[in-house]
C-alpha cells in the first residue's frame, strides 16, 4: 500500500466542507424506525471468551445526557452505540459498527456524520469514534485493533486523548490481518492542526479539550476512485492510495470501539445527520490544493 500523508508531519488543514452534488443516502434517525433500516456488526479481542456486551439504540434522545443538537436546532434524536458495558472476564474490549441495509457505493462518494464520543465520568475512559467505506454486506466486519480480521477502510479517533493510538486507520485488512495503522497521539499534531481539537501540547485531549465529557465532531471519509481521504472537522487526517484497486465497492459504516478491558459503564458514541453523497468535481481540485505543504511519505504494497 502507499500512504500519501504522514500523520505526525501534518502541517496544514482543510477548514471547509466539501459541497454535495448528489445525495445518495441520508439518515437523521428522527422517525424512531432507523433500526429497521440499519444493521449492526461487532468484533472482540482475538481469542476472547466472553460474548459481546455492547448495544445500539437507533432512537436515542441525546438531550437526556446533556448533549445539544450539533447545529443548534431542536432535533436531538440519533443513534447511540455503547461498547464494553461491563467488565467481563476473558474479554478485552470490542468494536461495534452500524451500516444501512443493502447499500453499496463505488467511484466518487463520501460518508459524513456528526459524532460525539461521550464520557459520562468526564475523563479517564478512552473510547473511539469511527467511520469507514467499503464494508462487505455479505461478510461485514467492524474494524478493531485487537481483532482477528479486517475488511473496510476506516478512520478512528479518540474522544478524550491520552492514548498513543488517539488517531488510527484501518487499511487493507484481510481474513488474517486487521489492517490497523496507528497515527499517533494528539500531542504529536501541531497546535491548531485540527479545528476544535486540542493538539500540540503534552496530554492533549483532542475533542475533549474544552469539555471533558466530549464534543461534536464532523467526521468524513471520501473516495474519488483512486484515493481515500479522511477528515475530522475539515482537517485532512489520512490519505490512502487506492489506485491499485484494493477497494472497489461496498457499504459505509459508522461505529465505536474500546480497546481496553475496563467497563465503560454509561459512556458511548452518538451519531446523527448521516450523509452519503458525491462531491462537486471542483471539490477534488480544491482537495489537491489543500495538500500543498503537507509532507508525503510512501509505503508501497507488495
Amino acid at each position: 500500500m502507499k500512504r500519501l500523508l504522514e500523520a505526525t508531519t501534518l502541517a496544514a488543514f482543510v477548514a471547509w466542507s466539501l459541497p454535495v452534488h448528489a445525495a445518495l443516502f441520508s439518515e437523521n434517525f428522527n422517525d424512531g424506525n432507523a433500526s429497521t433500516r440499519w444493521s449492526v456488526v461487532s468484533q472482540q479481542e482475538s481469542g476472547g471468551s466472553a460474548p459481546p456486551d455492547g448495544s445500539v439504540d437507533f432512537a436515542f434522545d441525546y438531550s437526556s445526557i446533556g448533549i445539544a443538537n450539533p447545529s443548534g436546532g431542536s432535533d436531538t434524536i440519533g443513534a447511540f452505540i455503547q461498547v464494553n458495558k461491563t467488565d467481563q472476564p476473558g474479554a478485552e474490549g470490542e468494536s461495534y459498527s452500524i451500516f444501512p441495509n443493502g447499500k453499496s457505493f463505488s467511484g466518487k462518494f463520501f460518508v459524513e456524520a456528526d459524532m460525539f464520543v461521550y464520557n459520562d465520568g468526564g475523563g479517564g475512559s478512552t473510547e473511539f469514534g469511527m467511520a469507514g467505506l467499503f464494508l462487505d454486506n455479505s461478510s461485514p466486519v467492524s474494524p478493531y485493533e485487537f481483532g482477528s480480521v479486517g475488511g473496510p477502510y476506516a478512520l478512528t479517533y479518540s474522544g478524550e486523548g491520552g492514548a498513543t493510538r488517539d488517531l488510527a486507520v484501518f487499511e487493507e485488512g484481510s481474513g488474517s490481518s486487521t489492517g490497523y495503522i496507528g497515527l499517533g497521539d494528539y500531542a504529536a499534531f501541531p497546535a491548531g492542526t485540527i479545528p476544535g481539537f486540542q493538539t500540540g501540547v503534552g496530554g492533549a485531549l483532542g475533542p475533549a479539550g474544552s469539555n471533558p465529557r466530549g464534543s461534536w465532531v464532523k467526521i468524513r471519509v471520501a473516495s474519488d476512485g483512486t484515493t481515500i481521504n479522511s477528515f475530522l472537522n475539515g482537517a485532512l487526517i489520512d490519505s490512502y492510495d487506492n489506485s491499485g484497486g484494493f477497494y472497489t465497492a461496498g457499504n459505509i459504516l459508522l461505529g465505536a470501539a474500546d480497546p481496553f478491558n475496563s467497563s465503560n459503564g454509561n459512556n458511548g458514541t452518538v451519531i446523527d445527520n448521516v450523509t452519503v453523497g458525491v462531491p462537486e468535481p471542483a471539490s477534488f481540485a480544491l482537495l489537491g490544493l489543500s495538500l500543498i505543504g503537507l509532507v508525503a511519505s510512501g509505503r508501497k504494497r507488495s
